[in-house]
């Protein structure tokens, strides 16, 4: 039954359904977090989902649903907290590529069962080096330094290997983008597009911020 379902394409209207209530769930999951002194930022369960949907619905499905969410809701965070607004696209630059990381390691075949906790794990190093990098050339190395703190993530892993376990149980199906015929190649190579327009225009802010200064100061005053 899988098979044929993958056969097929889905309707466009799943597409937009499937990337609206995930990438609002993900909005949901960033903007309610714990708020930390600058340059941390904050920690919240949002990871668990990217973990989850990067390798349930694969990389492409991952980085625009990542993209989209955090866009939103670290938007919201950050502006509601009066973070400075480099915030914004750093989070993109950062979490963003992570998806892409954990979706194509996740479902490499070759590496047997390790994968998905590989990919994971491997996904929170990236998270880390990718703040430190970012928040090095932004505020210096205290700023660098302040974000390894950011590899407390590592904790989500367990919670994400479980609930990916639990969603397969339900729809009894290894992947949930084939079993819902999410599979034209063509869509997942627009996410794919789109994504990394997404992160090249995020470190070309953070580039820029650190050369000027801007987006060192709060959105909204």
């Amino acid at each position: 039954m899988n098979d044929l379902l993958a056969e097929k394409h889905a309707p466009r209207s799943l597409y937009v359904a499937t990337i609206g209530v995930l990438g609002a769930l993900m909005a949901f999951m960033a903007m309610f977090a714990v708020v930390l002194p600058p340059p941390i930022g904050s920690i919240d369960t949002s990871s668990v989902l990217i973990f989850a949907v990067s390798i349930l619905y694969g990389p492409a499905f991952g980085l625009i649903i990542t993209t989209i969410g955090q866009l939103i809701g670290k938007g919201v965070l950050i502006t509601a907290v009066g973070l400075p607004a480099i915030f914004i696209p750093g989070i993109v630059a950062v979490r963003a590529p992570e998806a892409l990381i954990v979706g194509y390691i996740g479902r490499s075949k070759s590496l047997g069962r390790i994968r998905e906790p590989l990919a994971m794990i491997v996904g929170v190093v990236w998270e880390t080096v990718g703040f430190v990098i970012a928040d090095f050339w932004l505020f210096g190395i205290a700023g660098a330094i302040a974000v390894l703190f950011t590899f407390v993530d590592i904790i989500w892993v367990p919670v994400a290997i479980a609930a990916i376990y639990y969603v397969r149980l339900s729809f009894k199906t290894e992947y949930l983008d084939a079993h819902l015929g999410l599979v034209d190649p063509r869509a997942k190579r627009g996410f794919l597009v789109t994504g990394g327009v997404f992160i090249a225009i995020s470190w070309v802010f953070i580039l820029i911020s650190g050369i000027t200064g801007w987006g060192m100061l709060p959105l909204f005053p």
